[in-house]
């Protein structure tokens, strides 16, 4: 049987599909079988009259997983607005049970599966009553946290290791996404690390060249696999 980590971010918008992306390939060099499940997504990609995940896409084509998207992704919703609105506009209803068991195939299948989750640690998947913590927790998953570098990270990326900790989640690690070495980042990094007493796993740089070539130079340059693994595991 495999093992899991659950990519979290800080906020919406931080990063974790590039994240998630990058891990997955770097676990397949390093000769690992890895996958990307993402439980739900809002905001779906229509295409030849269907909804297609757009997170799923980008990590399929960037890694060439050879899963149909429905074994990768449970519910693949419209509006690109939390998961329990989303499902609420389509008059679906989420089954939790239908994530778990997807998960545990895919752990059955690779030896890591990597679960992106939507938003930050408190978005609903069901309105009142089931959260992102929770799939967490019921998943009984190590975190990786991703954050952005510039104004504003200190309060998101503290706020949501303390809840975690509160919570009974396990930040093994965070992930800096979008780094451009201003001295305020820098500064950012240093704080962080001290008050949350989480470390650093990597640095992400920001980028702006997105070709899968260049990609893939990028996320082995940059992405410390195994000061990651050591953590997690």
């Amino acid at each position: 049987m495999g093992k899991g980590i659950f990519i979290a971010g800080t906020d919406t918008g931080v990063g974790k599909t590039f994240i998630t992306a990058g891990l997955n390939y770097c676990f397949q060099k390093a000769n690992y079988k890895c996958c990307s499940f993402k439980p739900v997504q809002s905001g779906g990609i229509e295409k030849n009259g269907s909804l297609i995940p757009g997170d799923i896409e980008f990590v399929k084509k960037l890694t060439g997983i050879d899963e149909p998207y429905e074994k990768l992704n449970c519910y693949c919703l419209k509006e690109e607005v939390s998961p329990h609105l989303a499902a609420e506009l389509e008059g679906v209803e989420i089954d939790t049970n239908k994530l778990l068991e997807s998960f545990n195939y895919l752990k059955e299948k690779y030896n890591y599966t990597l679960v992106e989750g939507a938003g930050g640690l408190i978005v609903p998947i069901i309105r009142d009553k089931y959260y992102m913590y929770h799939l967490i927790k019921d998943l009984n998953l190590p975190v990786l946290l991703v954050a952005r570098a510039g104004v504003g990270t200190i309060n998101h990326t503290v706020l949501s290791c303390e809840f975690a900790k509160n919570t009974g989640i396990k930040i093994k690690g965070i992930i800096i996404n979008g780094y451009t070495n201003t001295f305020c980042e820098k500064d950012n990094i240093d704080i962080i690390e001290k008050a949350t007493g989480i470390p650093i796993v990597s640095v992400m740089p920001q980028i702006n060249v997105y070709d899968f070539s260049h990609l893939k130079s990028y996320y082995k340059k940059h992405i410390e696999l195994d000061k990651i693994i050591s953590l997690c595991f």
